[in-house]
């Protein structure tokens, strides 16, 4: 099969209808040929020597019957878990090889001294079947699996990026869990299945996909039973686990294999969530579970595959969501993904009015830029005490999990706010919900980055989503009002790093933002290009080591500002400019830092001393801008270099 036809990166089934004419010819046609002359031939055959014309038929469909019904459990249970896609085609072909010379030797065709017609071309045969086999590509299984993790393990350069931990084929999948290292270190993994990402540990992922978890276990700390649809990486797993009431969690996956990849995990704070007691995994079809399972829970968490890979529409239709209520206790929570970055806007709002239209009482929040997260909560909900919510932070494990992901305060996690079911039901009443009936409103056509990021942009906006927050129903009916002082500048650091991972920024003047305005320390990593998994890791690594390596400086560097040490960052960046690996953006830094930290005279010193090699440009002339008004700082007049050093 053409691995180039896989939309590795998307998913998406997009083939035109004469490559799936042309593949379909290629892979079904000779066997339905062949078999279809076959069978009468058989048939003709057998009345020739058995005198019953009606048994004889009756005795030949029986068998072919018998076989169409063997063959299929037989391949299922027995060929492709034991030896593979590859390795089952190879053993079915050589059977029937087998078949042919055992039917042609009974008949008295093959091994007599004069060779029969048909022992001429059956043994002609044979001699292609061991020309085949002696020529037949075994590697192509190999092939197969190394195109699908190609793009995740090196970039366009080259470079490698991550390499294959476990490979898996599956009944009818292969997954590969593919682990990106950093320092030397596991930095995070992939999970593919056959050419598609799946999931991931990725700092961006685990944020969103910890959120599942903890909106709800904020809004119903007193959670005892709660289920997992789709298993994943097992990152939503883990963040249920932190619920400090949680006695049950059911982890239910179509896949096995998903489960039996969660001990090839490790790094930074791993441990296997299936070796909790409190787990019960369960490998069955989310959809038959919530119909056949008796058990109501007090959290529901689905992150099925995307919408628009095959098999998954079923996973976002009015009548599951519907199940989903049915199995909640009365103020449960369900939450589920809603990727908005892989829907075009009117099917994202199709998904909305169905979620909707089984939760009355629903909400939408940002998981991280535009992969969103539907709450819907079953009945009025409760309005949680301040101490009870912020025990989640308080709590080791769910504390320091928060603020990795980059939720500090419990403010932050009301500013994820982005409407509730008024603003649903306004933006969706001309859009019919996605049903069982209609799952075509989702249509094979790729999204459109510009309309999506248009329609998130509405919900961005600082100043409207603050308003929108503080005068919702739903929010006062379950958000403290002692958690509303000071939200906006909450919402001011949500849609400055939206724009900035999305379209960009002048990251010095972020990085004043965050700096100067806020006290959160998650923000100015981002800017700086770390996050909290690298400084564990860079932090470890300079522990091991007298002189810190220079590959993690920069974590450091980014470490120190986040914990506003100032003088511990200048220290750092001098350190780099006399082991010579001063770039031209950490001048500016240190500039801006020496300014900052009240030694305006030094960061005229350090602009002077470099001026020769400084040329003008935009960046240049706000940073001086910026320096002088704010600081007081007198750049020189001679020539000056941009933010690139040319």
């Amino acid at each position: 099969f053409p691995g180039e036809l896989i939309q590795a990166r998307t998913g998406v089934f997009d083939l035109k209808w004469w490559q799936i004419a042309l593949l379909s010819i290629a892979l079904m046609f000779p066997i339905a040929l062949l078999s279809g002359i076959l069978f009468p031939s058989i048939v003709a055959d057998v009345q020739a020597r058995v005198k019953d014309r009606m048994n004889s038929t009756g005795i030949t469909t029986l068998f072919n019957t018998a076989g169409a019904a063997v063959g299929p459990l037989l391949a299922s249970f027995v060929l492709l878990p034991g030896v593979g896609y590859q390795s089952s085609l190879i053993l079915c072909a050589a059977g029937y090889a087998l078949l042919s010379i055992f039917v042609t030797d009974c008949a008295g065709g093959l091994l007599p001294r004069k060779l029969s017609a048909i022992g001429s071309v059956v043994a002609g045969l044979w001699a292609v079947v061991i020309l085949i086999l002696v020529m037949f590509p075994y590697r192509r299984a190999q092939a197969h699996f190394a195109h699908a993790s190609h793009p995740f393990e090196v970039d366009d350069r080259g470079d490698v990026l991550a390499h294959v931990v476990k490979r898996i084929e599956g009944t009818s999948d292969t997954w590969q869990l593919v682990r990106r290292d950093l320092f030397g270190e596991p930095y995070y993994y992939r999970l593919l299945t056959n050419a598609f990402s799946m999931s991931a540990t990725n700092p961006y992922g685990q944020r969103y996909m910890r959120l599942f978890a903890y909106l709800p276990l904020a809004f119903r700390p007193e959670s005892e039973d709660v289920l997992l649809i789709c298993y994943g990486c097992g990152v939503t797993a883990d963040a249920l686990l932190h619920g400090s009431h949680v006695k049950r969690m059911d982890a239910v996956d179509i896949s096995k294999e998903v489960f039996a990849l969660a001990d090839f995990y490790s790094g930074v704070n791993y441990s296997n969530p299936l070796r909790d007691p409190r787990v019960h995994p369960v490998v069955q079809d989310g959809r038959f579970f919530l119909q056949a399972s008796p058990r109501q829970y007090d959290i529901i968490s689905g992150e099925p595959p995307p919408p628009k890979v095959a098999g998954s529409v079923n996973l976002y239709t009015q009548e599951f969501f519907s199940l989903m209520n049915s199995r909640l206790k009365e103020g449960g929570i369900a939450t589920f993904w809603l990727p908005i970055n892989q829907l075009k806007v009117e099917e994202a709002k199709a998904i909305l009015r169905a979620f909707h239209h089984a939760f009355p009482n629903s909400s939408v929040w940002t998981g991280a830029n535009q992969d969103w997260i539907m709450l819907g909560i079953k009945g009025p909900g409760r309005k949680v005490p301040e101490e009870e919510i912020r025990q989640l932070w308080s709590h080791p494990d769910s504390g320091g999990d928060l603020r990795r992901i980059g939720i500090e305060v419990p403010q932050q996690l009301g500013a994820l706010f982005l409407m509730d079911g008024e603003e649903i039901d306004r933006i969706t009443r001309d859009v019919a919900p996605l049903t069982d009936f209609y799952p075509k409103r989702l249509t094979d056509e790729p999204w459109d980055e510009e309309a999506s990021h248009r329609f998130t942009m509405t919900y961005m906006e600082s100043l409207p989503a603050l308003q929108r927050f503080l005068h919702s129903s739903l929010i006062g009916a379950i958000w403290p009002e002692t958690l509303n002082r000071s939200m906006e500048s909450f919402f001011v650091v949500r849609e400055s790093r939206y724009l900035s991972e999305t379209m960009g920024s002048n990251k010095l003047a972020e990085l004043d933002l965050y700096l100067r305005h806020s006290g959160l320390r998650m923000p100015v990593l981002e800017v700086l290009g770390s996050d909290g998994f690298r400084l564990a890791i860079a932090e470890r690594v300079a522990k091991q080591s007298q002189t810190p390596p220079l590959e993690i400086m920069p974590d450091l560097i980014a470490g120190a500002l986040a914990r506003r040490d100032i003088n511990g960052v200048i220290r750092l960046l001098e350190n780099e400019k006399d082991r010579g690996v001063f770039s031209p953006k950490d001048t500016f830094l240190l500039t801006y830092l020496y300014c900052l930290n009240g030694s305006v005279d030094k960061a005229e010193a350090l602009v002077a001393n470099n001026a020769n090699s400084i040329k003008k440009d935009w960046f240049v002339d706000w940073l001086w801008g910026k320096l002088e008004n704010d600081f007081g700082f007198h750049p020189p007049d001679q020539p000056r270099m941009n933010a690139n050093g040319n």
